[in-house]
């Protein structure tokens, strides 16, 4: 099989910690984490590994459906696949061939797990599941996706799990105790974790070069057997060199950083003439050349704490493990632990050629407003197609009543008014075609700016009052919307403080995603409508002060 430069530095040093920080493209699952699992698997029979992201949605509706492709592609000349399930390998089964070797520990959630004919367990894990690792004992963590893991939740839930003994080894299996993840750049304004970062710095590059001139030589010996070259002579060589290599990758922490470009052979030019015209600048220094950046430095949610304003335990498991991961898995709302579908919902809409809708619901008994997800649609896509996707994912309503809070662009010219007012009203049509009871919650209100919402939100994020409610967003489920606040940077003008929406213009519309306060703002519509009385009172600084002519939303 073909394997691109970084592919091939990663099999061939093959240590104990391996880290690969690869572009969009670059084949990671096809070449690092595919044939990894296999070497582990029979390399360390009758043991379990894991296969850690940060939610089982993940996994169930990405990570294993491609590993599982990797597995099933036919190959070479006889265009044979690299295993053969029920021979190699089975998905989601209890009751194993009988030629599999039996697992030393018995299987738990067999529908969440990969078993090999060696007895080896591939068992998936989501880190924000506070007991799905509890009591467990692993040999080895993959881990895909890791800008999307916390590392924090990964090194206090699953680290301690890899401690299991090897029973009549004198020589551990160099993947014992081991990791292997993979990822793309983070963008820590996309809210993307670094944590992996920190592996870089703790590679020992002599101890890397001997690795590849011993795994070399050993590679050379099984070459010249395959040729039925001094066949004996070469099985001398590999039984004297392949215990000292096993012992050199045991102690080694390897990683690796290369951009998309290591896959040109295969991706061709046309890719990255697409992806210049399709990514920002910026989006496409991280996503495809792997160079690092950082947040907005001065933003307009200045006091938005990921840690303290988002949860991650969005979803009911008792329903979600009840799926085999050989089925297909679709993700609705009636997965989401804090929706109650007998409460309406609530509604930020923004309007115009990029449309979003942020949905949330209201607890009140616990003085909370839990935002449950983001939607967005962008021309030549419409309001029927974000009503639609609004009632595909919240299909189990019993309640269909829906609080709408939009922009009504109240200082804009008359027909700029006109039209989101417009815009309005054909939303809330959709929505009433699909069987839902929509109440506009804007009409008649006065013009809205923006220093009054910077003014709220100082008041709601640094909750130092027990009466504010406190707003919490969905991790998961809201990742857009989060990347969104971390992209709306403040700027003042003559003293007054505005948000920065000149990303709208600059950006075409599939980067204003993540890139711009478009997603943003239609939370702030909501916000500013459930909460507008909880505003600080600032002296100088009403709506009849001239200073004050700062646009609004």
């Amino acid at each position: 099989m073909y394997m691109n430069k970084a592919q091939i530095e990663a099999n061939l040093v093959d240590a104990n910690i391996l880290m690969v920080e690869m572009g969009r493209a670059g084949g990671k699952t096809e070449g690092v984490i595919g044939p990894r699992t296999i070497r582990v698997a029979f390399d360390i029979p009758r043991e379990t590994s894991v296969l850690a992201h940060t939610t089982y949605i993940a996994l169930l509706s990405n990570i294993v459906p491609n590993l599982l492709l990797y597995y099933r592609t036919p190959r070479g000349e006889q265009e044979q696949p690299i295993m053969q399930e029920d021979i190699h390998y089975v998905v989601g089964k209890k009751d194993l061939p009988r030629h599999f070797a039996q697992p030393r520990y018995k299987i738990e959630d067999p529908e969440h797990c990969i078993t090999f004919s060696t007895g080896h367990i591939l068992r998936l894990l989501s880190t924000d599941r506070h007991d799905s690792i509890a009591g467990g004992n692993i040999v080895h963590a993959f881990m895909e996706e890791m800008k999307h893991n916390k590392g924090d939740k990964l090194k206090s839930r699953i680290f301690p799990a890899l401690r299991i003994g090897l029973r009549g080894k004198i020589n551990p299996s160099p993947y014992y105790q081991g990791l292997t993840g993979v990822s793309d750049t983070a963008r820590l304004s996309a809210n993307e974790d670094d944590w992996f970062f920190e592996y870089e710095k703790a590679v020992d590059r002599e101890l890397i070069t001997d690795i590849v001139n011993t795994a070399l030589h050993i590679e050379k010996a099984k070459v010249a057997i395959l040729k039925g070259k001094d066949v004996e002579k070469n099985n001398k060589v590999i039984a004297r060199w392949q215990p000292i290599l096993n012992r050199q990758r045991a102690k080694a922490v390897h990683y690796i950083r290369a951009s998309s470009f290591v896959n040109k052979d295969v991706l061709g030019l046309r890719f990255f003439i697409n992806m210049t015209k399709t990514l920002s600048d910026d989006e496409f220094l991280a996503a495809i050349c792997g160079i690092r950046e950082a947040k907005v430095a001065n933003m307009f949610f200045a006091l938005f704490n990921e840690a303290t304003h988002t949860f991650t335990d969005s979803y009911i498991y008792d329903n979600i493990e009840k799926f085999n991961i050989a089925d297909t898995f679709t993700l609705t709302a009636e997965y989401l632990k804090y929706y109650d579908k007998t409460k309406p919902l609530v509604l930020g809409y923004d309007p115009g050629g990029f449309s979003s809708i942020t949905v949330a619901q209201e607890n009140r008994a616990q003085n909370e407003l839990r935002v449950l997800k983001d939607f967005h649609v962008y021309t030549p896509r419409d309001q029927s197609d974000l009503a639609q996707e609004l009632t595909n994912f919240f299909c189990n309503a019993t309640n269909k009543r829906i609080n709408l809070y939009y922009d009504r662009a109240g200082n804009q010219d008359k027909s700029f008014k006109k039209q989101r007012e417009t815009d309005a009203q054909r939303m809330k049509a959709e929505l009433e075609k699909r069987g839902w009871r929509v109440l506009l919650k804007n009409e008649r209100q006065r013009t809205i700016f923006h220093w009054e919402h910077y003014d709220l939100w100082e008041v709601l994020l640094s909750e130092s009052e027990r009466y504010t409610p406190r707003i919490r967003i969905c991790t998961n489920e809201c990742k857009n919307l989060i990347a969104s606040i971390n992209h709306s940077p403040l700027k003042s003008t003559d003293g007054v403080k505005e948000l920065d929406k000149s990303s709208e213009i600059k950006l075409p519309f599939q980067l204003q995603v993540t890139q711009s306060p478009q997603i943003a703002t239609s939370l702030m519509y909501m916000v500013f409508g459930l909460y507008e009385r909880f505003k600080i009172r600032r002296r100088n600084s009403g709506t009849n002060n001239p200073q004050n002519t700062a646009k609004n939303i």
